[in-house]
């Protein structure tokens, strides 16, 4: 499962990595306890309750897909929206959520 947020203005705010081994926390929402898996550049993966997602960025704004685990759509949405409101906060109403994916041939 692959989600895009995307700025209708293409804006992306500065994002404030974590220290060392959580750079990652300028992703996940607060509430969501996690262990960072891997990190490179500005990307990687986290565990959050068994779960791995892997964060990145996209040509039009930030990536989110589930790599690992089973989640229910509704839990899916719940946990896109608040990794929304922790980037781009609670008031903005520009950003767009999109499930993303490639049709296979």
């Amino acid at each position: 499962m692959k989600f895009e947020l995307v700025d209708r203005q293409g804006y992306i705010p500065d994002l404030n990595y974590g220290e060392a081994g959580q750079e990652l926390a300028c992703f996940v929402p607060a509430g969501y306890p996690f262990k960072q898996v891997s990190y490179d550049n500005g990307e990687g993966e986290v565990s959050i309750d068994n779960h791995i997602w892997h964060f990145f960025f996209t040509q039009e704004g930030i990536g989110v897909r589930l790599l690992d685990g089973i989640v229910s759509l509704k839990e899916a949405e719940k946990f896109i929206l608040a990794v929304k409101s922790h980037i781009w906060g609670d008031s903005n109403q520009q950003v767009q959520i999109f499930l993303a994916g490639v049709t296979p041939m």
